[in-house]
């Protein structure tokens, strides 16, 4: 049973004054009895000196008769209380106070007795020891007599018994004392106790609280001293620490909040490389778990690259950064910075490190230098063959009319098809710079593709491709661009017919969705190889090159459709089954007019 802090300090100070009573009995068991002995033996050297100065007055006055001085030995023991005893020069008794005079003559001789033999040596002499006269333990102190010659001695004597009673009387006083201050003083202790240990565990009760968050207990003021200070202490304390916490707590939501709102991946690592902070992008670029926690980045990243930014940051106290490399199911570069965090001593205590997603960036990069070198080889080829006819046609002996005509027809090909470039080149420019401004209006699918047809009527009849379209004039109309829809539905059906076999056939259809149509243009050519099919959106992307280029293509047509169908919020994408035919498909909101 665990005991309050009461019950502690009262029985503290029963137990100091238990020891406090103990010791004093135990003095007085120890010292009061030698002290007594002392001042009685004191006292019976003063009585012995006096009774000597009484007898000797008397033997150096006259010859006094035995019975005379036995009387007066009677007399001074009446008065004081102690035994007195006359021994003559030889030994013999001549005065007893417990005998009378009839029986003096019947005790020994005295002379060797200790205290007489050092009173004769020294003057004085005591000696404590059992008496044969009368059979009690005594305390003797003997004087000589003396004038010129040794006149007698002079022998006072008390039973040691009255010692012990004295001293056992005053140990019983004392025991007796001991006792009721024990009991008098247990109340007075008590209630000390609860005065002195109450203050202090109603402040011990609210520091708890404290402890467990309730920063409303207050410790008691009201008590003076320095237990009042303390509780003013106390309470100053916990209003003190409610404020920095209500103030971290804040911080800590304002930093949270920061790091939750951040698109770059930030972690905290501490002294020793162990992470301490992850915030939620990092988690989703790397597709880690919260289980990161308290590991090593090298046990997390695999990475030795980021393994030694993080060291070198930690042990040189400087800002580093390095495009880092992380292979997973997709590549990905990070730009990273590290910095370390130092406490006002100058110790470096951690790193923060900052992710920079720069993949697509770097894809930009990419696409932008393979964008610069596609045209460049598109715009070098058309040009080389407008050169070199046009220096044909400059030479010294030019060609015939017929040939002349040729080479003409050859480069006006070229320069259309350089145009056709260039004017791809723009449109899609403006489609992702977001230069062209669409006009959205209700339009009619059915009216649109039967345009398109009729225009790529003669290509198809010329190449031998029949066209069909399943769209019927009552199909819901979509919130469309015209123009662009147009120029979609060329690029689509261009394309179809340029790869389509003679005696091919291409089919137009849409069909209905929640909030979309979807239009599907088929054909049954050749097909796509599936591993063509994720690229063929891209600029100058081609699956058969020098095929291509023959039909007269740029390689943007369906980059342009991509970007259309997007502005008009859209999707776009392809099937394809090698020797059975392709699909194009793209998506169109609905009109609500």
């Amino acid at each position: 049973m665990k005991l309050s802090l009461q019950w502690k300090w009262f029985g503290a100070l029963a137990i100091l004054l238990a020891a406090l009573l103990l010791v004093i009995n135990l003095c007085i068991d120890f010292f009061l009895s030698p002290y007594l002995f002392e001042r009685i033996r004191a006292d019976l050297e003063r009585n012995a000196i006096l009774a000597s100065e009484v007898f000797e007055s008397r033997l150096r006055a006259r010859p006094a008769e035995t019975w005379e001085i036995n009387a007066l030995a009677h007399a001074i023991a009446k008065r004081t209380g102690v035994r007195v005893t006359v021994i003559a020069p030889d030994g013999m008794v001549i005065a007893e106070s417990d005998k009378p005079q009839n029986q003096l003559k019947s005790i020994e001789n005295h002379l060797n007795r200790p205290e007489v033999q050092a009173a004769i040596q020294r003057g004085i002499g005591s000696a404590t020891r059992h008496s044969d006269t009368i059979h009690v333990d005594l305390l003797y102190v003997a004087v000589a007599m003396r004038q010129e010659n040794l006149l007698g001695i002079v022998r006072v004597a008390i039973p040691l018994h009255e010692i012990k009673q004295t001293t056992d009387r005053v140990q019983h006083i004392v025991a007796m004392a001991s006792m009721v201050v024990g009991i008098v003083a247990i109340p007075f202790l008590f209630w000390m106790a609860r005065r002195t240990s109450g203050p202090i565990d109603e402040m011990r009760r609210m520091a708890m609280r404290v402890a467990q968050g309730d920063f409303e207990a207050r410790a008691p003021t009201q008590i003076k001293g320095e237990l009042g200070e303390l509780g003013r202490a106390l309470n100053e304390m916990a209003g003190q620490l409610e404020n920095r916490l209500r103030e971290l707590a804040k911080e800590q939501a304002e930093l949270h909040a920061t790091l939750a709102s951040m698109i770059e991946g930030v972690l905290l690592v501490d002294a020793t490389g162990k992470i301490r902070l992850a915030n939620h992008a990092i988690l989703h670029q790397f597709h880690l778990a919260d289980a990161v926690l308290g590991k090593t980045v090298m046990e997390v990243f695999r990475s030795t690259a980021l393994h030694d930014v993080v060291s070198r940051t930690l042990a040189g106290r400087e800002v580093r950064d390095l495009e880092v490399p992380f292979f997973g199911q997709e590549e990905h570069i990070f730009h990273v910075n590290a910095a370390c965090l130092q406490v006002a001593s100058g110790a470096c205590i951690g790193a923060v490190v900052v992710f920079h997603d720069i993949t697509r960036l770097k894809q930009l990069e990419n696409m932008r230098k393979e964008f610069v070198a596609n045209v460049s080889h598109e715009l070098r080829t058309p040009l080389s063959m407008i050169k070199g006819y046009v220096e044909t046609l400059l030479d010294e002996q030019p060609p015939d009319q017929q040939t002349a005509r040729q080479f003409v027809q050859t480069i006006q090909k070229h320069s259309n098809r350089l145009e056709a470039l260039i004017d791809d080149l723009l449109t899609i420019s403006a489609l992702e710079s977001q230069q062209t401004h669409l006009h959205f209006e209700p339009a009619s699918l059915h009216a649109i593709a039967t345009d398109v047809m009729n225009e790529f009527a003669q290509p198809a009849r010329t190449k031998s491709v029949s066209l069909s379209m399943e769209i019927p004039g009552t199909f819901p109309r979509v919130k469309a661009d015209i123009q662009r829809l147009n120029q979609v539905f060329s690029n689509l059906l261009d394309n179809a017919i340029k790869y389509t076999q003679s005696g091919g056939h291409i089919r137009i259809s849409a069909k209905e969705n929640k909030a979309e149509v979807e239009v599907c243009i088929a054909d049954n050519g050749p097909g796509i190889p599936p591993e063509h099919l994720p690229h063929i959106f891209e600029r100058f992307y081609r699956v058969e090159k020098a095929r291509n280029r023959e039909l007269g293509g740029t390689g943007l047509g369906l980059s342009i459709v991509k970007h259309i169908v997007q502005a008009h919020g859209g999707r776009v994408w392809a099937e394809s089954k090698p020797g059975k035919g392709s699909w194009f498909f793209f998506t169109l909101p609905r009109s609500r007019d």
